[in-house]
């Protein structure tokens, strides 16, 4: 099926995806840049941008449960809105402890969201179209890395207020374009809301337990899901060093060019975008190949970075690495839609974000600690970690294949242990 504008819910899906992700750029360039500017301290920038992620990393679990039980439009909606309420108060905040606040309850928001929208994945793209109606998906979401930071580089230097304020209309914006999204398939019978009379350790267990071991099971029985899960914690960890890593070099290395940091970060953008659009070329060829070869480049874009200390050539090798990043996570989730039944789809991800945020916030913190060795010495280890697990698990992801049809995808957790 080719994706054609007549899939409305696939074009509700990515401009929700695209508004989102348009205003959400704009902050990810004013938090770190308000904490620094504020307090001057890389430790508690990296801080800041830990605790956003902190409910996610503690209660996504509770959430995808809620999500994969539930009705993921109105989780996704709800993430939006909270978002926009929250947003627009970081300007307004007079002590570092308050933004913090601020942060985690945004973190709240994203938390619900996130979860939900990978959800709604399985409504808006059919089955035999996961590459390419994925890659519309992953191009919605990463156009706004280039036109978010590129606005906030601009805007910078009228203040920060603005970039807030900006976030908060386009998450208004992202919730109202889910009204009238199609609902998912109601789910089976042992997946249902939970019956009023059971325990809280019940629903403990079935949470953090049950949950935990069927997805182990599936993902243990896929050599191919199983290496790429992996290699996504990884990834994470060294995408959670470049988030101080990035906006150091740029006041470090170009400190004369204002708005630096945020040309950096729509150099990323663009190149994603069109990472994003092209990564259905790649679908001649063999998928794991393609995941390991665009992890193992983009983690040499990142090693050359501090190399260079002109604007152009920075920016163009940032273009490079976004690119490549978008391939990845589109043949990521391709792969994962294709291979997960859609049943499992919600809680694969709930399990998945808040260990792939855990990873990210330790990343962010570590990158917190290490910034006194420099920046070659961050870029040598977001290279590493990016491109070494990808190298080292090789024969996983190119001799993996699609398992057979499980028999009994229900059977490991039964309505009776739930």
């Amino acid at each position: 099926m080719r994706e054609s504008p007549r899939n409305w819910p696939l074009l509700r899906l990515a401009s929700s995806l695209f508004t989102l992700r348009l205003g959400a750029t704009m902050t990810a360039v004013g938090l770190p840049l308000l904490v620094l500017q504020e307090y001057g301290s890389g430790l508690q920038a990296a801080l800041t941008l830990a605790l956003e992620l902190l409910p996610n990393v503690l209660f996504g679990a509770v959430v995808g449960d809620l999500v994969d039980r539930g009705d993921p439009r109105r989780y996704a909606m709800g993430g939006a809105l909270g978002g926009a309420l929250v947003i627009p108060l970081l300007p307004a905040a007079n002590e570092l402890w308050q933004v913090q606040v601020l942060a985690v309850a945004s973190g709240v928001a994203y938390a619900f969201g996130v979860p939900a929208r990978m959800s709604l994945r399985t409504v808006a793209v059919p089955a035999g179209a996961e590459l390419r109606g994925n890659a519309m998906l992953v191009s919605a979401q990463r156009l706004p890395n280039l036109l978010g930071p590129a606005v906030a580089g601009a805007l910078v230097p009228f203040g920060l207020s603005v970039l807030f304020f900006t976030d908060a209309a386009f998450a208004l914006v992202a919730a109202l374009l889910l009204v009238g999204m199609p609902a998912p398939e109601p789910p089976d019978e042992d997946v249902k809301a939970v019956p009023g009379g059971q325990t809280l350790s019940a629903t403990l267990r079935r949470m953090f337990v049950d949950n935990v071991r069927e997805l182990t099971r599936l993902v243990t029985k896929d050599r191919f899901l199983a290496v790429m899960t992996l290699t996504s914690f990884t990834y994470m960890f060294g995408f959670g060093i470049s988030k101080l890593f990035l906006p150091l070099y740029a006041l470090h290395h170009y400190s004369e060019v204002p708005g630096m940091f945020g040309y950096l970060a729509a150099g990323i953008g663009l190149g994603a975008s069109l990472g994003g659009f092209l990564a259905a070329a790649f679908g001649r060829f063999r998928q794991g190949a393609v995941y390991m070869t665009v992890n193992v480049i983009e983690g040499i874009c990142w090693l050359m970075l501090p190399l260079l200390d002109h604007p152009a050539p920075a920016i163009a090798v940032l273009v490079l690495a976004g690119a490549f990043e978008a391939v990845g996570t589109v043949v990521f989730y391709a792969e994962v839609q294709s291979r997960l039944a859609p049943r499992m789809t919600g809680r694969y991800f709930a399990l998945l974000i808040p260990l792939c945020d855990a990873f990210l916030v330790l990343g962010v913190w570590v990158s917190g600690a290490l910034t006194g060795f420099g920046e070659l010495s961050l870029a040598a280890l977001i290279a590493f970690v990016m491109a070494g697990p990808a190298l080292l698990l090789a024969p996983g992801l190119l001799s993996a294949r699609k398992p057979s049809p499980d028999p009994e995808p229900a059977a490991a957790v039964t309505a009776e242990e739930r």
